[in-house]
């Protein structure tokens, strides 16, 4: 059964106004975007970010006043010491004759370098880091003497020396060479 309609206000029908009990409204279909223009519009989004984070790459490789990333390269001359320097393996001996300017820093696997800290740079033929032991001395490293470490191109074997000389070492007495005795 119906529910009776309510009372109709004679006053509000003088005025024009006419009320009626529920009348059907009709609602507008909900406008929602299609699938494909949902992908459109990502794809649009996501282009946009990789030109952005392109732009961005760009930009931070040209700004010079950064410091720049840490490269992969070979260790410097000065950083392989460093490390050698820190094994607690690591045997230190100062060349006699050097007034503390050079040292012989030996790992326990022979491999040596020699640490310059004030040497005069060499005026006439480089210097020479020469292995002397049992047989004829070897000319292990040549250098200028500004060089902060350089590293023999043999290992150091026990009871070997290292003598430091412009010339090739004639004598283990010569005052012009300093040597490192192992």
């Amino acid at each position: 059964m119906r529910a009776p309609l309510p009372a109709v206000d004679r006053d509000a029908e003088a005025a024009g106004a006419t009320l009626t009990a529920w009348s059907p409204v009709e609602v507008p279909r909900a406008r929602r975007p299609t699938p494909t223009a949902l992908v459109v519009l990502a794809s649009c989004a996501g282009v946009g970010a990789l030109l952005l984070g392109l732009l961005a790459g760009v930009f931070a490789l040209s700004r010079s006043d950064e410091p720049t990333a840490p490269s992969f390269a070979q260790p410097t001359a000065e950083q392989q010491a460093l490390a050698l320097l820190a094994k607690p393996s690591t045997e230190r001996i100062v060349f006699q004759g050097s007034g503390g300017r050079l040292l012989l820093a030996v790992g326990s696997a022979g491999r040596a370098a020699i640490l310059v800290r004030g040497l005069e740079r060499a005026a006439g033929p480089l210097y020479g880091a020469w292995v002397v032991g049992s047989s004829r001395p070897i000319r292990a490293a040549r250098f200028d003497g500004t060089e902060r470490a350089v590293f023999l191109s043999v290992p150091l074997q026990p009871h070997e020396s290292v003598v430091v000389s412009q010339h090739r070492p004639t004598g283990l007495d010569s005052a012009r060479q300093l040597l490192a005795l192992r």
